[in-house]
């Protein structure tokens, strides 16, 4: 379960805290294992009633093990409300997902989830409750990808309820959804995938021209934003994408094509972000929608900033590049992930051939 990366160690055993640079307020986590089981709990904050500081966070930490010795359950004698529980978590995760994402999470509970269910104890809380947001996002008419949101933030929720003890089953596994296929099948003519490459390396921002160039090689748009100077090993001509800023939640590595790193070197720095808004100096919140919008106008094309690596997928797998070689530039974790590619050569050889055969079967 390794510690949160924003947290930092106290000189207190087992008492981790986070201060937030707006607020100043500090949060403590409370880390220990009993009995081979891992436990990590927040156990105050400093402007809650307590006032809590690192000396009281880590009475609570022997609090916790004493409790966890007895056999019982660390937090199943409080039962907190869903709403509770979901800050909780929120707060767990905050740095070990993207800020979009985060974010997201937020928006959707605080839209679909009702109030009355928001104040509902975790341990009352069934399927059934569960359901009927997905029933109720059915009748208006909401895409089925979209619905199944509501299982991609209460399942690890309610698996991180399991590991503290609060409810014995993940309610979850038990919800229906509609059925749909998440599969998108994107890709352009030889033609246009040249003329794009062309567009992007005549982009005449250099930093811009970069980021492109990663989103090329099959880098994710938040993998890109993220990437720092320390990242880059100029050395060894590779880069590391790191494990908070990818969906493998590990560190990923790739080697740095001459291009792409003659690229690099014109905007090389000792260290920070290599993308930063020009006006913050912050990461980016997203690849700069006016020249990619331009870009398309310019080649007459339509698709999204993630249709980058559809296009590599596709691409590769239409020149017989293996799945594993394909997975791996992709930085999947599964080659069975990267075998849609692979279906879709297959699918669009089955529509060419049903073309042919409707053709000479005609009258």
């Amino acid at each position: 379960m390794g510690t949160r990366k924003d947290f930092k160690k106290t000189k207190y055993t087992g008492i981790y805290v986070k201060e937030d640079s707006k607020t100043k307020v500090k949060t403590y986590l409370a880390r220990a294992k009993v009995n081979g089981v891992e436990i990590e709990q927040i156990v105050g904050r400093s402007n809650d009633k307590y006032r809590t500081n690192p000396s009281l966070a880590f009475n609570r930490r022997v609090e916790l093990i004493n409790t966890h010795k007895s056999g019982k359950s660390t937090k199943k004698s409080d039962n907190p409300t869903l709403n509770i529980f979901f800050k909780e978590f929120q707060e767990l995760r905050k740095n070990t997902i993207s800020e979009n994402r985060y974010k997201s999470t937020d928006w959707f509970y605080e839209k679909y989830v009702p109030v009355q269910l928001q104040n509902k104890k975790l341990l009352d809380i069934s399927s059934a409750d569960l359901q009927k947001i997905i029933n109720q996002m059915i009748d208006d008419g909401k895409k089925p990808s979209y619905i199944v949101t509501v299982k991609e933030i209460f399942s690890p929720m309610y698996k991180k309820a399991m590991e503290y003890g609060i409810v014995e089953k993940n309610i979850t596994d038990y919800l229906k959804f509609p059925k749909y296929d998440n599969t998108r099948y994107f890709s352009l003519s030889d033609d246009k995938v040249k003329a794009l490459v062309i567009e992007i390396m005549n982009i005449p921002d250099n930093h811009y021209r970069v980021m492109f160039m990663f989103l090329l090689r099959g880098r994710r748009s938040n993998e890109v934003r993220s990437l720092c100077f320390e990242d880059i090993d100029f050395d060894n001509k590779s880069y590391t994408i790191r494990d908070i800023n990818n969906k493998n939640r590990k560190n990923l590595t790739y080697m740095i094509d001459d291009e792409l790193m003659r690229e690099l070197e014109y905007i090389r720095e000792d260290k920070g972000l290599i993308f930063k808004s020009p006006r913050t100096g912050e990461k980016l919140t997203a690849v700069p929608k006016r020249l990619w919008n331009r870009i398309q106008d310019s080649l007459g094309i339509k698709m999204r900033i993630h249709d980058f690596r559809h296009l590599l997928g596709f691409t590769l797998v239409n020149n017989n590049v293996s799945l594993e070689s394909i997975s791996r530039a992709l930085g999947h974790s599964k080659v069975s992930t990267t075998q849609r590619y692979s279906n879709q050569k297959e699918l669009m050889a089955k529509q060419a051939v049903d073309v042919f055969l409707g053709i000479v079967s005609k009258d």
